[in-house]
């Protein structure tokens, strides 16, 4: 379900974008799915790929990538990529740290060419 609405930003957003630049060959839209979202590149292209086709895109890809969760420790200030949830800082065991890259969604940029 994220998928189609994660989709249906992107079109908005194409629409604006592409009457602004008719004539175009090449569109990419760079988007970063967070580490804790249940959407994934595979669902999202297959979404937007169905929308695309009702609204008549052409010649627009995805770029698709996925952050991994940050946290950093306000004890020794440090960030760490972590991959499994933890209970305090890897380097130097407090329990005072703050989650980073925690958006689930995110649309970076889009080139047109």
């Amino acid at each position: 379900m994220h998928d189609l609405w994660f989709a249906g930003k992107i079109a908005v957003l194409l629409k604006e974008k592409i009457d602004e630049g008719a004539g175009l060959k090449q569109i990419t839209v760079n988007i970063t799915l967070g580490p804790f979202t249940h959407v994934t590149e595979k669902s999202l292209l297959a979404a937007f790929n169905m929308l695309a086709e009702k609204e008549g895109f052409k010649n627009v890809s995805l770029n698709v990538r996925k952050n991994k969760a940050v946290i950093r420790c306000n004890k020794c200030m440090t960030s760490t990529e972590v991959v499994k949830p933890v209970a305090k800082c890897p380097k130097c065991g407090c329990s005072d740290f703050e989650i980073g890259n925690t958006e689930e969604f995110v649309i970076d940029s889009i080139e047109m060419i």
